[in-house]
């Protein structure tokens, strides 16, 4: 599943990211982390919602899934800066997501859930919290969508304190 390919593919990309980077890298351990980032790449492409495009699930059936989704962008954006990434993937991944968002800048936590299934916190706060980082993460902080989640979380800052502090009210 998606969440599997990712736990195997995301931390080859930033042990690699991070030899490059220090300059301290095995060129062996490089080629083989470069070889399983390509196997994971190809795999979690297969895991994209046909007839939604750009929106990723589980096991690439529909509904497409908001936060996994990010959770993919994320992974992409970071991926891109040691492999080939598809820019139209990237163009389809962020026009999904903008597609998602609320008219008031926000989004909805579709797929992001407690331990028992319940979805966690009021939602929209997180989610767009977490989709706004994404988009910024990958290269899109310039955007429309990124510049409401801002304007949204700005608004809604007192009650964001409340919610991450433990009060209520």
């Amino acid at each position: 599943c998606f969440e599997q390919t990712s736990s195997a593919t995301y931390p080859n990309v930033l042990v690699l990211e991070y030899l490059q980077r220090s300059g301290g890298g095995n060129p062996s351990i490089e080629l083989q982390a470069q070889t399983l980032i390509r196997l994971g790449y190809q795999k979690l492409l297969t895991f994209e919602v046909p007839g939604s495009p750009g929106g990723f699930s589980l096991f690439g059936e529909p509904p497409a899934e908001t936060m996994l989704t990010a959770y993919g962008l994320l992974e992409f954006g970071d991926m891109r800066s040691v492999a080939y990434v598809d820019p139209d993937l990237l163009a389809r991944v962020v026009t999904f997501l903008e597609g998602r968002q609320n008219i008031d800048g926000s989004w909805i936590a579709e797929g992001y859930y407690t331990g028992d299934g319940s979805v966690a916190l009021d939602g929209s706060l997180a989610a767009t919290a977490y989709i706004a980082w994404g988009l910024a993460d990958a290269g899109y902080a310039d955007g429309s969508a990124v510049y409401a989640a801002v304007d949204y979380l700005q608004a809604n800052l007192r009650e964001l304190d409340a919610q991450t502090s433990g009060q209520t009210g």
